[in-house]
């Protein structure tokens, strides 16, 4: 049983390795069947390790991203599966600190709910009326991170890495910016 094993997985390597080499010399193809060889290789390094299916949905991208940006260092004739390995473990690394992080984030109160949680103002409120003036009151940071996560409708992950802030950061100032048309959206009703 042992036996097969080892031969499948040489038989594997040996096939990715040849692959790999064809996608290095220019072949699409070749590159397409590569990585879709490595897809299950993959999650099953993942499995078991990541809390959640967006989880392993980033870890298999990031892993895709960095095979993509690391294909010219194979060096054709050597194995191809450990090079694999080293560039998902880590992958893997990173995604589990980055679980670990937003774990100790939670439990610190910045709760990963927060936006969900934050009130809107009701939809007659807002209706009729132009935004624009009122978020052109607002300060920077604020005005940015609703434009890339409300107007935009970008991830807080793309919106990240856009502006260079953190996630909580922007998590913050959306909060403090909705609260803060909330107040200016008061006061125009007041004086109408």
């Amino acid at each position: 049983m042992r036996a097969s094993n080892v031969s499948r997985e040489a038989m594997e390597d040996a096939d990715l390795a040849a692959l790999l080499v064809a996608a290095q010399e220019g072949d699409r193809r070749a590159y397409a069947a590569f990585l879709n060889g490595v897809l299950p290789l993959l999650r099953g390094m993942g499995r078991g390790k990541l809390a959640s299916a967006a989880d392993m949905d980033d870890f298999v991208q990031d892993c895709l991203l960095s095979l993509h940006q690391a294909r010219a260092t194979y060096q054709p004739g050597r194995p191809v599966l450990p090079w694999l390995q080293a560039i998902a473990r880590n992958r893997l690394s990173d995604a589990l600190r980055r679980t670990y992080r937003r774990r100790d984030v939670e439990a610190q109160g910045h709760d990963s709910e927060l936006l969900e949680n934050v009130p809107q103002p009701a939809a007659e409120e807002v209706e009729g009326r132009e935004l624009g003036p009122l978020l052109a009151q607002l300060p920077d940071r604020q005005r940015a991170a609703l434009d890339m996560l409300k107007v935009r409708g970008m991830s807080l992950r793309d919106a990240s890495a856009e502006s260079g802030i953190s996630v909580g950061a922007l998590k913050v100032a959306v909060h403090r910016g909705i609260a803060s048309l909330r107040q200016m959206l008061g006061r125009e009703n007041e004086h109408d």
